[in-house]
């Protein structure tokens, strides 16, 4: 039972929504597109029709969170290649999942002296700081994928992210459609410190039906490995026959969540249900076998909607606070393994 989400970038970049996926009085609540939106699969690839020197002369620092799952790489690989293909030089920075090192590493790109700033953040708070002192050295700053708890203007030129609480929603309606009379839910969060996991569960539980129950809810600290060691204990510790799905607010905490299903000896997708989100390739062919319910994807595709953005702030024009990238809900009636990545 999961989302996917097809990947929409290439020609949106200033799309009007009420905001882009954070916490409340960070970008916003972000508005999302109809389903008739986010079935279109442009700008899954990284085409784009920026002019080729646009960047030239120009230098991009990208501080990235991690490198530890394919969506993160991606990402950067994302970013790197649009960059460069519009002539601009790209320097990046890997926090290693350590929010003081993110920090200290933005000072440094700002030190570097570059021209923009792109900034995937590790957590929504601490580094609030070191981005206004970017803004206030004239350095545009783009926030990519997570919101933080700033200010438009004063920490961030814009936000663009998927929407979470969407992304949430589209998995519970799934599991609403498959168990319409309920069951013993688990759920594996990345920690309460990014918007991403708090409005992907937010969005879940609030759009389940009364039917269900929470049984558990553990950090699975957004890696495989750790969701399979928190589903053991779940297990061990209710009992593989009293819980009916589980969501995962990443599809690699699905597929961790999945070995430890099989290891107990249960059946993923007969016995328990499973749904995640993010469309990975791994997660998608798990949907067309039947052992995911569905998945939600969220582009990592970022590369053609920063230099758009980018090219926008060169030519002087408006640019939003806060861009939603539009998602798509994928179960095994419309699954499309080639969109994974």
């Amino acid at each position: 039972m999961k989302k996917l989400l097809a990947f929409l970038i290439v020609g949106v970049m200033m799309v009007s929504v009420a905001g882009c996926a954070g916490d409340a009085g960070q970008a916003g609540d972000a508005g999302q597109a109809d389903d008739a939106g986010q079935a279109d699969d442009a700008g899954q690839a990284d085409d784009t029709n920026t002019e080729s020197s646009v960047l030239e002369g120009k230098t991009v620092g990208f501080s990235q969170t991690d490198s530890m799952s394919a969506w993160r790489t991606t990402e950067t690989d994302s970013i790197k290649k649009c960059v460069e293909e519009a002539g601009g030089e790209f320097v990046v920075k890997d926090a290693q999942g350590d929010i003081a090192t993110q920090a200290s590493d933005i000072s440094d790109l700002i030190a570097l002296g570059v021209d923009y700033l792109v900034v995937a953040p590790l957590e929504d708070n601490g580094l609030q700081d070191v981005l206004a002192e970017a803004m206030e050295n004239e350095i545009p700053v783009l926030l990519v994928d997570r919101a933080i708890k700033g200010e438009a203007g004063k920490h961030y030129t814009t936000a663009i992210a998927s929407d979470f609480v969407w992304e949430g929603e589209q998995c519970a309606q799934a599991l609403n459609e498959a168990l319409p009379d309920g069951g013993n839910v688990v759920i594996i969060n990345g920690g309460y410190e990014s918007s991403t996991s708090t409005d992907r569960q937010k969005g879940f539980e609030e759009a389940l039906n009364d039917n269900f129950e929470i049984v558990a809810e553990q950090n699975g600290n957004w890696l495989m490995a750790d969701a399979q060691d928190v589903m053991e204990n779940i297990i061990q510790a209710q009992g593989g026959d009293n819980i009916d799905a589980v969501f995962a607010v990443t599809d690699d905490m699905v597929q961790g969540a999945m070995n430890a299903i099989t290891a107990n000896g249960f059946e993923p997708g007969k016995d328990i249900l499973t749904l995640g989100i993010d469309g990975t390739k791994a997660a998608l062919e798990s949907v067309e076998a039947g052992t995911q319910l569905a998945s939600c994807t969220c582009t990592p595709y970022f590369g053609p909607i920063v230099v758009e953005t980018l090219t926008a702030i060169i030519n002087g024009e408006e640019v939003d606070t806060a861009i939603v990238n539009p998602d798509t809900l994928y179960t095994k009636e419309n699954v499309d393994v080639e969109v994974g990545f």
